[in-house]
């Protein structure tokens, strides 16, 4: 609201009743040019020295209280009367948002309540499959997680078979290699002769963005492999 609009606000009674001073009204007309709703305020009160015309109760001294003309507070009880109005206005309007409000914050909450909180994604098993001649046995447990894939590793390595050589047990590397063609490794260990043996490793690529998961010798080369597509 401009500075001029929160001078002139509550003369719009006063000056359709003609209670302004001939340099007031001056200024007020000025205003109205400019200020649309100044305008509309008048235009409200427009037809009240009409109605006040036409009213005429029939009591004793009528003529009297006429011929005195209008009581000295009535541009103060009409100011009071259209200040009313509008508080009631902006009440209802706050009322009729706020039910709006509660209806939207309704409608959303009552279906959401009925679907309740959504089932996590099963873990998924995968039996590695052997590239070469190895005998090891490998089975991972893939979780989606928020944050990514968690994996379980369970290896088995049969007694009797060679786990090592001249540099102490043979060591291996996981790596997990997403739909873009990026690897990365995500779990190392060392062989175990005759012994199942149980590690977690993790990835922060989603589980359905792997397209391969491979286990590495030191050397790099592939010993099992499971492939996630298709």
């Amino acid at each position: 609201m401009s500075a001029d609009h929160e001078m002139y606000a509550r003369w719009d009674a006063s000056y359709v009743l003609g209670a302004l001073t001939p340099g007031d009204r001056r200024a007020y007309e000025a205003h109205l040019e400019e200020c649309e709703r100044c305008r509309v305020s008048v235009a409200e009160f427009a037809p009240m020295p009409g109605l006040l015309a036409r009213t005429r109760p029939e009591v004793d001294g009528w003529d009297d209280a006429r011929a005195a003309g209008p009581p000295a507070n009535l541009v103060d009880l009409v100011t009071e009367r259209r200040l009313r109005r509008d508080r009631l206005l902006r009440k209802r309007a706050i009322l009729g948002v706020s039910a709006v409000a509660a209806a939207v914050a309704l409608a959303v909450a009552v279906p959401m309540a009925l679907l309740g909180p959504s089932a996590p994604e099963p873990a998924r098993t995968v039996a590695m499959t052997a590239v070469g001649d190895s005998t090891m046995a490998v089975t991972l447990e893939l979780s989606p997680v928020a944050w990514g894939t968690r994996i379980g590793v369970t290896c088995d390595y049969p007694a009797g078979d060679t786990w090592s050589g001249e540099n102490g047990p043979w060591a291996y590397s996981l790596v997990v290699t997403d739909e873009a063609g990026v690897t990365s490794q995500v779990s190392t260990w060392t062989a175990v002769p005759g012994r199942t043996i149980h590690l977690d490793a993790a990835t922060s690529v989603s589980l359905d963005e792997i397209a391969l998961i491979q286990v590495r010798s030191v050397g790099g080369e592939p010993i099992l492999a499971s492939s996630l597509t298709g």
